[in-house]
């Protein structure tokens, strides 16, 4: 309704204006008044039509619905889960990291955990985790230093010599910014 008030006003002004600017031309006809005013109104709706297509393509690039905390968190908690295969000899030490705890196995044994159950565990940022091999007789002692602040660092001794060594660095928004 306000759209077509807005139109008999506009015909009005424009109309008044439009004869008087041309009295004595071909233009004074009623019929080619008539037939001009449709053509200054195909052309506003026209570019009117346009805004609003553009106006909803914008929207439907916008995200569907925001995240929840939940599914943050549960993104997260993939993101920085991470499992590492180091041979030794005729082993295979399993390092694995989770959100909220550590593993250490030896030939598909569980040897050591350790999980964070209170808000304090979050205090310490590394975990030491660690274990017995046995090859040919002999027993090598095990021990993995895993953790960091904004990054993730393992390594994994045996005796005393450092035979793995990896520190994967994020980025703040999600995702792995740098592997060493």
């Amino acid at each position: 309704m306000i759209k077509f008030l807005l139109y008999v006003v506009a015909f009005f002004l424009i109309g008044y204006s439009y004869g008087s600017l041309t009295k004595g031309t071909v233009f004074e006809n009623f019929w080619v008044m008539l037939a001009s005013f449709f053509v200054v109104i195909f052309i506003i709706e026209a570019i009117l039509s346009l805004i609003k297509k553009k106006i909803i393509k914008e929207a439907d690039k916008k995200p569907e619905q925001d995240e929840t905390w939940d599914e943050f968190i549960d993104e997260l908690k993939k993101d920085y889960e991470k499992q590492w295969i180091i041979p030794f000899k005729e082993n295979q030490i399993q390092v694995v990291n989770k959100y909220n705890h550590e593993q250490l196995f030896i030939n598909d044994t569980l040897v050591d955990e350790k999980k964070r159950t209170r808000w304090y565990s979050w205090i310490k940022p590394y975990q030491t985790l660690t274990g017995v091999v046995e090859d040919r007789g002999q027993t090598y002692s095990v021990k993995v230093k895993m953790g960091g602040l904004v990054s993730l660092s393992c390594k994994v001794y045996v005796g005393n010599q450092l035979i793995f060594k990896e520190k994967i660095t994020y980025k703040l928004t999600g995702g792995i910014k740098e592997k060493k």
